[in-house]
């Protein structure tokens, strides 16, 4: 225990390094930048790695033309330690096989024989230039696309380390991802309406994607399990944000739809067009907020035989200056053959403005079926343990 005492307040040291950093000002020809951080520390009783750590940085810079128009630049980056066979989410799942299944294009998770052994890794999230009118928004360089900007869910109290859509997940068996993240940090050039009574929509195209973050790598070498090419992407999305004026309830709403094409050059015939939908939606009340999300993809595969679906729905309640909730997520990857049911209890609590830690409990049940070997018996398994996360930001 201090051993894990001690490590924590080493990552909380070095994540609070850059807080000098953070500066907002304007230049005397009138253009304004911001530069911001978050460092988080994540630690679970049940996982192969004790602690898992990320740190993120952001900066931009915009100039008001004499017509109201806004230009400007964004770019954002971090380094972290995830789960070194699951590192970003994708990669070879479950127990090993002699038999390796390819991976699908939008989970990105595969059996095989072989996970990885990666470590901490730095990348390059966004990068792109920007003008805002009012006629909405262009963007232009790295950057996620429609679909994943787009995003709406439930309230879960983690922020790194949810049962859906982890950015840290020590254990290595979440399998849960709402988040409609196609495409990852690639060249790609967006646009979005103006919000019109709380509603907008946009569409980006990525020629390819040909680049990987940290959260969504879709061209790295997953243990020997190599992922699909994907190009020609187009993504759709609609997003609402409205607070009712009589009750002041905040209602918010995002749905999308993505279409690309998959193709592997070693595995001709295996991918085709990756189609995914998605939906999502939360409603906050003073204290209490509820919402849940669901996408469906059939991962690109030409026989239609991989399909993965994944639906969350979480309840966050507030009592005073702390946070308690209850998260449950599902999902299934025919490709792999398996499916997963989790769900979890955490308090949480504010400290200041700047640091915010959680605690809780979370349970796993996945099956896997569909194994390809011959007679090959139905393997289970269930666990469940403390997670605790640490989040500074400023």
């Amino acid at each position: 225990m201090r051993q894990h005492l001690t490590g924590l307040a080493i990552m909380m040291a070095v994540g609070a390094a850059p807080a000098s950093a953070q500066d907002v000002w304007d230049e005397p020809g009138g253009i304004e930048t911001e530069a911001t951080y978050e460092a988080a520390v994540v630690a679970a009783t049940d996982a192969d790695e004790s602690f898992l750590y990320t740190v993120r940085g952001a900066f931009a810079a915009n100039l008001v033309l004499d017509n109201g128009a806004e230009v400007g630049f964004r770019a954002s980056g971090g380094f972290d330690k995830d789960s070194p066979a699951r590192a970003g989410f994708s990669g070879v799942f479950g127990p090993n096989q002699p038999v390796p299944t390819p991976s699908g294009a939008f989970s990105g998770l595969a059996r095989g024989s072989a996970a990885e052994d990666a470590g901490p890794r730095g990348r390059i999230e966004t990068g792109y230039i920007y003008v805002e009118g009012g006629y909405g928004e262009v963007r232009a360089g790295l950057d996620e696309g429609i679909a994943a900007r787009f995003f709406e869910g439930a309230p879960t109290l983690f922020r790194h380390a949810a049962l859906v859509n982890p950015s840290l997940d020590p254990t290595g068996r979440t399998i849960a991802r709402t988040d409609h993240d196609l495409t990852g940090p690639s060249l790609k050039v967006s646009y979005a309406t103006p919000r019109i009574l709380g509603a907008r929509a946009g569409v980006s195209l990525t020629p390819e994607a040909n680049a990987g973050g940290l959260d969504r790598d879709p061209v790295r070498d997953l243990g020997g399990a190599s992922q699909p090419d994907i190009e020609n992407a187009v993504e759709v999305g609609l997003n609402v944000s409205r607070r009712l004026p009589r009750s002041g309830v905040r209602l918010r709403a995002g749905a999308a739809w993505s279409q690309a094409d998959a193709a592997q050059a070693a595995l001709p015939g295996v991918y085709d067009t990756v189609e995914t939908w998605s939906a999502g939606g939360s409603v906050e009340f003073s204290s209490l907020a509820f919402g849940a999300s669901y996408l469906d993809t059939n991962n690109g595969f030409a026989l239609g035989n991989g399909d993965y679906t994944a639906l969350s729905a979480a309840l966050r309640l507030t009592l005073g200056k702390i946070d308690a909730g209850f998260e449950l997520a599902n999902a299934e990857d025919e490709g792999i053959g398996a499916e997963s049911e989790s769900l979890g209890l955490s308090l949480g609590r504010n400290f200041g403005d700047q640091v915010r830690v959680v605690g809780g409990w979370q349970w796993r049940d996945t099956r896997y079926t569909g194994n390809p070997l011959p007679l090959a018996p139905q393997i289970r398994e269930e666990a469940d343990g403390i997670v605790i996360e640490i989040t500074l930001s400023g």
